[in-house]
């Protein structure tokens, strides 16, 4: 009798929340809200070539063909409790960076609300933050990253690509997100792309929380990524001060905009 690996389970676990969401997906038509709908309409369905795609996109390829190897430092489940190893720049682009697909979702977003201020928890590469800040440009943008060796690089993109002034932090978010908070700090899109656990994300919303305003975005993600990462995005949707929740599958964005009525949608972008 075959034995199912860890990483055939994880390959199973996924497919079967992606078929999942294929069959309770709906199209633009399924939406009676009149705010999805503009969005669905002027953002998800948007296919033409927008030229903030190419700043992220320049970097993307630059990277990926990036021989250099550099230390990671991953917190895990955050804290103080980090693990080091190496790993290709290459690597990251492929593996670890926002893919086309959903970065230029990630723009548009980005482009048709045009926040104030934007918070990302995860840099990485950078080539998110890219995204965001491109299609916004006015926008003031805070990243937080937990590898040095690979927010050192992210700096030089960011500085390449004639966007120094993006805020790049690095440390925990455990440590970082609470002193920007008590700072000040009020985000009006918030992308987290990082410690994908439940008590994790469900402790970064909690914290946030308090600071957004009405107009506020917050995109999750990977939401489908465990089954635990599905159980805190039902929690996070079922808080009172969320108004619309949208799943997309690979990510899901809540919105706190007053006079909307609560409802959860479940769409292809």
């Amino acid at each position: 009798m075959k034995l199912v690996s860890f990483a055939e389970k994880i390959f199973i676990m996924r497919w079967s929340a992606y078929l999942r969401y294929l069959l309770q997906s709906g199209s633009r038509y399924s939406v009676h809200s009149p705010f999805v709908y503009n969005l669905v309409e002027n953002v998800f369905r948007d296919k033409q070539f927008h030229e903030y795609y190419l700043v992220a996109e320049t970097v993307r390829k630059r990277m990926l063909h990036s021989d250099k190897i550099i230390q990671m430092k991953d917190y895990g489940t955050g804290g103080d409790n980090s693990q080091t190893y190496n790993a290709k720049v290459s690597h990251i682009a492929r593996y670890s960076a926002k893919g086309k697909k959903n970065g230029r979702l990630l723009a548009r977003i980005c482009h048709y609300f045009s926040p104030n201020v934007i918070l990302e928890l995860g840099t990485s590469l950078g080539i998110s933050t890219l995204y965001l800040k491109a299609a916004s440009p006015v926008s003031l943008v805070h990243t937080i990253e937990g590898s040095p060796e690979v927010a050192e690089i992210a700096l030089q993109n960011f500085r390449q690509a004639g966007f120094s002034d993006i805020r790049l932090h690095i440390g925990s978010f455990e440590l970082l997100l609470p002193e920007l908070l008590k700072n000040g700090l009020k985000p009006e899109l918030v992308f987290i792309d990082g410690n994908h656990t439940k008590e994790a994300t469900l402790g970064y919303f909690s914290e946030i929380l308090p600071s957004l305003q009405s107009k506020s975005i917050i995109i999750f993600d990977d939401i489908h990524w465990s089954k635990s990462m599905e159980e805190a995005w039902e929690i996070i949707q079922k808080n009172p001060q969320v108004k619309i929740s949208i799943d997309l599958y690979w990510m899901g964005l809540v919105f706190f905009k007053q006079g909307l009525s609560k409802q959860n949608f479940i769409l292809r972008a």
